[in-house]
């Protein structure tokens, strides 16, 4: 398992097929894998769970729409983003380079809030009827 270079080794970065520096996704637990391919049928590109920091907010950048519960940071690509996404995966020409990209974990996780925040991000994205009125009504 690569642990990161930068940040010291308190996480472990995964991606699609690994690095000097990140560890590829079929090399992680199983419950980092369900998580990695729930998040990419979301849409999410970048996923972090941060060791220390807890964050409870939604925004918005030139790139990315961010979604922040507690430890655990989700970001999903704008349509039309100011600046382009770049990364290093190789595509065919004319394809798009979607899905899971980076996943960013602290070693220290805990799997049940993970999964928990994976649930809650799918009901901020997918609300149901009841959370749609809601919103309507409340902002």
């Amino acid at each position: 398992m690569a642990k990161c270079k930068f940040r010291g080794y308190n996480k472990v970065a995964y991606t699609n097929q690994g690095s000097q520096s990140t560890s590829p996704i079929e090399n992680a637990p199983y419950s980092i894998r369900w998580a990695w391919d729930s998040l990419s049928a979301m849409g999410v590109c970048i996923a972090r769970i941060r060791r220390y920091e807890n964050r409870n907010e939604i925004s918005t950048g030139e790139t990315f729409h961010a979604y922040h519960t507690g430890k655990f940071s989700f970001y999903i690509p704008k349509e039309n983003p100011k600046l382009p996404l770049n990364f290093a995966r190789k595509v065919k020409l004319g394809h798009d380079n979607k899905g899971m990209q980076v996943f960013e974990v602290a070693t220290n996780y805990d799997r049940n809030a993970m999964f928990d925040a994976v649930q809650e991000l799918n009901s901020y994205l997918n609300p149901n009827f009841f959370q749609r009125v809601y919103r309507a009504i409340f902002g």
